[in-house]
């Protein structure tokens, strides 16, 4: 952008001889000091100009906040609260495990705090914790993910030490189970462990699911390949085993698992879609979370391929190009879209567009619950899932249909056996926040504890249980259910952030 230019107007007086009339005594210099006197104003504007680019004006602080439902006689708080050194909070145990929880801004201690009684759109009183946490990059949904905000996160949205320790057994058992070439498989065993079956998934020709799946566990606890850490070097050697599956074709870059020396057979099954969305994934959130170039390529592919091979008609995806969509298919690669946004990747908005088609198809009850296929009955993973994504593409927190759906999971609790269920409703009930979220975490978070094995070959996994366990046998189980108990942190939650101009 140019500086500012000011219109000088010099008038020159003619007297009635067309001669300049003599210069009065002063004239000239007068003139001089002028000149230098506008030069000065000119440059020192230029310079603040200048300045401006390169310091920019502080935005308004940003806090992520824990949102805290109750009824009046359960919650009293001081109206006006000048200062924030300490503040003693008195809600009901059973919500976040703030009951009489002491929280100091003082240097070094816990991050600046704020509360504020607000009320929701149904009528609902809430309090609103509002932490301003140190290195949270609210920009991101990632931005939790780092290891000074995740601690600070656990505390506020309900995670305990025991549920972090349960997260660390599991990443250790998997980067055990890491094979030489840095995939992972559903047959998870060990040369060691090939005398027994150890619950291993049937679908052994699937390593880029598997891997996936894999890195996806890591990603979530804040490991990258790019910085020094325990399992640096593990997650590192699965994304050099992703790139080096990607097939470039015309509409993108495939990871279906194309093989043949050129890659130009094309598998079958019905896994191979969910390989690709869940490669989209974790490579979108790794080079989200690295800026790495060298995955940009491959993840931007990945999306270009989502995006020109879904359904023109109802909308979404399913096991072939073009297929008219499934909702389980369609999740992931909506997740996919999503991590890739973040990202700051480009494509086409016709991929939400098309989501969005399949879910109207797909929906009953207006909405709040969703069948597998557009016609069938719903169920319970895929009302999740549905609901899921009805957040992602633009459902407020407050959306009636959304609030219903919201209950029915609620009414209905956490699974004992179906993983994939509980893993898309506990990030629903995650982004909503208030007395559904402490309820479902405080169930969820102690079964998945409790249920961790924690003796044996199998220490730190756990036991498939889930409808499709047979397939994907103990490594999916383990997967999703550390991703479960990284939800404090994995994503942030979506309508918990707010913006002050003045503390």
């Amino acid at each position: 952008m140019k500086p500012p230019q000011a219109n000088v107007k010099v008038e020159v007086l003619i007297d009635s001889d067309n001669q300049i009339p003599e210069s009065k005594p002063g004239f000239l210099d007068r003139f001089l000091v002028s000149g230098f006197a506008l030069s000065l104003v000119l440059h020192t504007l230029l310079l603040i100009f200048m300045a401006l680019i390169v310091f920019q004006i502080p935005s308004p602080e940003e806090y992520l906040s824990a949102i805290v439902e109750y009824s009046e006689d359960e919650v009293e708080l001081l109206d006006d609260i000048p200062d924030l050194a300490e503040l003693k909070v008195e809600v009901d145990e059973a919500q976040f495990d703030l009951v009489t929880r002491q929280i100091s801004t003082t240097p070094g201690g816990a991050p600046e705090l704020n509360m504020m009684r607000t009320e929701s759109d149904n009528g609902t009183p809430t309090v609103e914790v509002l932490v301003k946490i140190p290195e949270l990059d609210i920009t991101s949904h990632l931005g939790g993910r780092s290891a000074a905000s995740r601690s600070e996160m656990i505390k506020l949205f309900g995670g305990t030490e025991q549920s972090e320790k349960a997260v660390e057994r599991g990443l250790k058992w998997l980067a055990d189970r890491q094979r030489k070439d840095g995939s992972w498989s559903f047959d998870h065993r060990r040369p060691e462990d090939k005398h027994s079956d150890h619950q291993a998934g049937s679908l052994r020709n699937c390593p880029i699911g598997a891997t996936a799946m894999a890195l996806m566990a890591f990603l979530g606890a804040g490991h990258v390949h790019t910085e020094p850490g325990e399992y640096s070097k593990v997650v590192d050697q699965g994304l050099q085993f992703l790139i080096s599956q990607g097939a470039e074709v015309r509409e993108g870059i495939d990871f279906r698992g194309r093989t043949g020396a050129d890659k130009t057979d094309v598998p079958g099954g019905s896994h191979v879609m969910y390989a690709h969305a869940l490669a989209a994934i974790a490579l979108c959130e790794a080079y989200g979370m690295t800026r790495d170039r060298t995955l940009r390529t491959y993840a931007q592919g990945s999306l270009e391929y989502i995006v020109r091979i879904r359904n023109r008609e109802v909308g979404g995806w399913r096991y072939k190009p073009e297929d008219v969509g499934d909702l389980s298919v369609t999740g992931w690669m909506v997740m996919a879209l999503k991590s890739g946004q973040t990202a700051g990747l480009r494509f086409s908005e016709i991929g939400f567009t098309t989501s969005e088609d399949l879910l109207d198809a797909c929906q009953r009850a207006e909405g709040s619950q969703y069948g597998y296929l557009p016609g069938q009955g719903p169920k319970s993973s895929t009302s999740a899932i549905g609901l899921l994504c009805r957040m992602y593409l633009g459902w407020g927190r407050e959306h009636p249909v959304l609030r219903q759906g919201a209950s029915l999971i609620s009414q209905t609790g956490p699974s004992k056996e179906n993983i994939y269920y509980n893993y898309y409703a506990t990030q629903i009930m995650h982004h909503l926040g208030g007395n559904v979220w402490t309820t479902w975490n405080q169930e969820m978070r102690e079964w998945l504890v409790n249920s961790q094995v924690r003796s044996g070959p199998e220490v730190g996994s756990w036991d498939a249980t889930d409808p499709h366990s047979n397939r994907g046998g103990r490594l999916y189980q383990t997967c999703l259910s550390v991703m479960t108990l990284e939800v404090y942190y994995r994503h942030l939650p979506l309508y918990q952030v707010r913006a002050f101009g003045e503390k």
